[in-house]
């Protein structure tokens, strides 16, 4: 009897451990375009980029900032389907004038670069 009572706490106990295990939620990356003014640039091109080695995990994503200087990128990794940590890229341009930065997303968290462009 105390041996079967044994196994029926083992087997709750192993049970109830893995229904908490919830996989990563996406990260997301924001980053904040200024001048050398140190004043937001809206419509700036953003480029968030990870060159894959040899021929594998690309990631490219491109768009402008909002009217706050702002953009957001959201990362879910297509292979998985779940958020995975990643370190990209960023090249922002307006005009003639042009920036880069680092930015490091994490699952679950919201990252911030500022991107200074010249």
């Amino acid at each position: 009897m105390k041996k079967y009572l044994l196994l029926v706490v083992i087997a709750i106990g192993v049970g109830a451990s893995y229904s908490c295990y919830e996989p990563p939620g996406p990260g997301t990356g924001k980053v904040i375009v200024i001048d050398v003014n140190d004043f937001r640039v809206p419509s700036a091109t953003v480029q968030l980029s990870q060159p894959g080695q040899l021929g594998t995990g690309f990631i490219i994503n491109e768009g402008l900032t909002n009217m706050n200087g702002e953009y957001s990128y959201t990362h879910v990794d297509p292979s998985t389907d779940m958020g995975l940590e990643v370190i990209l890229d960023i090249s922002a341009t307006d005009g003639v004038a042009v920036g880069q930065g680092i930015i490091r997303i994490k699952p679950d968290e919201t990252s911030t670069e500022t991107v200074k462009i010249y």
